[in-house]
């Protein structure tokens, strides 16, 4: 802890000299970083700023501008305040000096008895040097105990709970839209500590190294690197706690947790690119069918730390509305791929599921399940779509293939499970989180011949006068098309759901009818056409 003038006076060599507070009374509280004594006028050419000055008065008893003289020197030079021994040469302290001390915000005070001077430093510089030790020695104690937590690989709620230990005070991990991460609460009080926690977090001004004025008791430290903070340390305090010195050591701490977070944080993300590295290349050799025997399929699973099961299911994971394309920067996809496929290991672990995970070609990322039974696939399915639908909302679609016993075996159903996310991304999110083959039925027929001329020829022909009519005219009569065969040519359906009457709906189906030149309401018009246009969207979206 800091020295104050406050504390100074206070020390049984000061007081048997009976001190008195002429001015300066509400600055007792300045820190006193050394005591200084001098009779020379000029003695402000020798501070540095925050020393307590001793006289006797001899270069203020002259006149009342010689003490004045004195009493602006030691201001400008921040020091800490003014102690005169009165004696027979220099009875008071001129008024002028008084009241210029006090203007000045510097502490003046007053000796009524005579002191030792070296019994005042003696005890002064001691306490300051006992100060300074405990200080290091607090330091050293810090800078171990962190050090312990990252070698351990401390989780954040250690990290924090040994912050709290530290500081004594309640102290709280929250992220940037000041939602809580972690926390300790001093004394217990849990409810104290975190009711209405991010309208208070909001409301504080707490101590930081940016914004060092003293506030209500908080002080906080971002956490993060190179100026990009991801988190935020706050340790509470009541206002009776704003002090300087105090907050200064709170925050020396705070700042010392967050680098401990953040190397916790950077560990924990070399360690999760490691592993699915690594689980990359034994899925790409599952799918690849490069695999010798299953032996040699499960030797490598175990060997990555994932238990291999009886049931192993594919799933193939792709943003939706993201459609594949040449002009896309490479290196921009290749790493929203890997932050994909970090977020479904994630999930993974995060729900208790066995899997081998790894990015695919075509945007998607796969996963084989590992499962005890096939009586798990749908549980663990729908806590891999539920865990992914937190972090992702609904921008992720999931395609599943069906079950196998051996990992060899789970490349045809990884090969399945892409293709029918490929189409799932075409189509609204699927009430369970997930899509199978019988979900995707034709669409997933489509797709899988999507690339062959036949089918494309196929669409053109049935197409080609709407497509070429709608791109002249932009009027929307694909979309009308589009939404005709959705209600399997219902006209009172399609009137409802385009929110038109259907005296002004009836012209433009003959127009369309006669764009195509066959009957809608003929079932196997509507068949073809819809086959048509299924192959037309999918060759959009390729």
């Amino acid at each position: 802890m800091a020295l104050t003038v406050a504390d100074v006076l206070e020390l049984p060599a000061m007081r048997a000299g009976l001190p008195a507070v002429l001015a300066g009374a509400a600055r007792l509280d300045r820190n006193v970083r050394w005591v200084h004594v001098s009779d020379i006028p000029n003695v402000s050419e020798v501070l540095a700023g925050h020393e307590l000055v001793l006289t006797t008065g001899q270069a203020m008893a002259a006149s009342a501008r010689s003490a004045v003289a004195l009493v602006e020197q030691l201001a400008q030079a921040s020091a800490a305040g003014l102690v005169v021994e009165l004696g027979a040469a220099y009875p008071r302290v001129q008024p002028e000096a008084v009241a210029r001390a006090e203007e000045l915000g510097l502490p003046l005070v007053c000796l009524h008895a005579q002191v030792r001077f070296v019994d005042v430093t003696e005890a002064t510089h001691r306490r300051l040097v006992a100060a300074q030790y405990e200080q290091v020695e607090f330091a050293k104690a810090m800078h171990e105990a962190f050090t312990r937590l990252s070698l351990a690989g401390a989780p954040p709620d250690e990290i924090v709970r040994g912050t709290g230990e530290l500081t004594g005070r309640s102290v709280v991990l929250e992220d940037l839209g000041r939602r809580v991460i972690a926390y300790r609460a001093a004394g217990g009080d849990v409810a104290g500590l975190l009711d209405g926690w991010e309208r208070r977090s909001r409301l504080a001004r707490p101590f930081t190294r940016d914004d060092p004025a003293p506030g209500p008791g908080w002080v906080a430290a971002h956490v993060g690197a190179r100026g990009r903070s991801w988190a935020r340390l706050v340790a509470v305090g009541s206002p009776g706690e704003a002090d300087r010195d105090a907050h200064d050591r709170v925050l020396m701490v705070l700042e010392r947790a967050a680098e401990a977070l953040e190397l916790h944080r950077m560990a924990a993300r070399d360690e999760l690119a490691e592993r699915l590295r690594a689980q990359d290349g034994l899925l790409r050799a599952v799918q690849e069918g490069s695999l010798a025997t299953e032996a040699d399929a499960i030797a490598s699973l175990t060997s990555l730390g994932v238990r291999p099961g009886r049931c192993h299911v594919g799933v193939a994971v792709r943003r939706a509305g993201r459609p594949r394309s040449p002009r896309r920067d490479e290196r921009t996809a290749r790493r929203e791929l890997l932050r994909l496929s970090e977020q479904v290991s994630q999930t993974l672990r995060g729900v208790g599921v066995e899997g081998l995970t790894g990015v695919l070609s075509g945007g998607q990322v796969g996963v084989v399940l590992c499962l005890p039974s096939a009586r798990q696939e749908e549980r663990a399915l729908r806590a891999l779509a539920a865990g992914l639908r937190e972090v992702a909302g609904d921008d992720l679609r999931l395609g599943v293939g069906e079950p196998v016993s051996g990992l060899l075996a789970a490349r045809e159903s990884l090969r399945s499970a892409c293709v029918v996310v490929d189409v799932a991304v075409a189509m609204p999110p699927a009430e369970q989180g997930f899509r199978r083959h019988r979900d995707v039925r034709i669409r997933g027929l489509i797709h899988a011949l999507r690339d062959d001329p036949r089918l494309q020829g196929f669409a053109e022909v049935e197409l080609a006068r709407v497509l070429a009519h709608d791109a002249r005219a932009q009027d929307g009569t694909l979309d009308l098309l589009r939404r005709y065969l959705a209600v399997d040519g219902n006209k009172a359906e399609l009137a409802r759901v385009s929110h038109r009457n259907r005296s002004s709906l009836y012209p433009r189906l003959k127009k369309l009818e006669a764009l195509l030149g066959v009957p809608l309401d003929d079932h196997e018009s509507r068949l073809s056409l819809g086959v048509a246009l299924l192959a037309h969207d999918q060759a959009e979206r390729s």
